[in-house]
């Protein structure tokens, strides 16, 4: 179980498209201690919704690039079909402000919102629940992705063999996985030049 953001050099999971905007970090969420969330650092690379909660569930999403702690401003990438590493939650429906089912295994290509509820671990921002804990819309942020290695008799690094779905700890509380998720909001607005 996370209990930080996503860090490392191996957080990418596609090398393109690109599409890179700047914000402060006032402007993403979730994030920070009010939000059950760790503070962004720079070096993480988590997934966040952009501008204020109250339009939701039509925010801009996108994946941090970097961050400068000394200007405040974020980089993210919201380039559609980008595809990088993630956590996701197994979280898929909430009732009286607590989660009350989760999925005992992670498919390939299904949706994941960005979710800022508190039953989420501090560094996850994923789940596979469209309403939060307060019965608010999520985000639409993307669908999980197989690695190239998980594409079955891909031959990229040898023969190979779909290992989704992939199973959660359990399906009675909240566990967590780290999948390669695409890029894909609902809301997608920018296009790129």
């Amino acid at each position: 179980m996370s209990t930080t953001f996503m860090t490392g050099s191996d957080w990418q999971g596609s090398s393109g498209p690109e599409l890179y905007y700047r914000v402060h970090i006032d402007d993403v969420w979730p994030e920070g201690s009010g939000a059950s969330k760790d503070d962004l650092a720079d070096g993480d690379h988590p997934a966040f919704a952009i501008g204020p909660k109250a339009e939701r569930p039509l925010n801009p999403c996108g994946f941090v690039v970097s961050y400068d702690s000394t200007t405040g401003f974020v980089v993210l990438n919201m380039a559609r079909g980008f595809i990088a590493s993630a956590y996701v939650a197994n979280i898929t429906a909430y009732s009286g402000g607590d989660a009350s089912a989760w999925a005992a295994t992670l498919e390939k290509h299904v949706p994941v919102w960005i979710d800022d509820s508190d039953d989420l671990p501090a560094g996850v921002t994923l789940s596979r629940s469209d309403l939060n804990d307060a019965d608010a819309h999520n985000p639409m942020f993307g669908y999980t992705w197989p690695e190239q290695d998980e594409w079955d008799d891909s031959d990229v690094g040898g023969g190979n063999s779909d290992p989704f779905p992939k199973s959660f700890t359990g399906n009675d509380a909240t566990y967590v996985l780290t999948v390669d998720v695409m890029l894909m909001p609902d809301n997608f607005y920018f296009a790129p030049a």
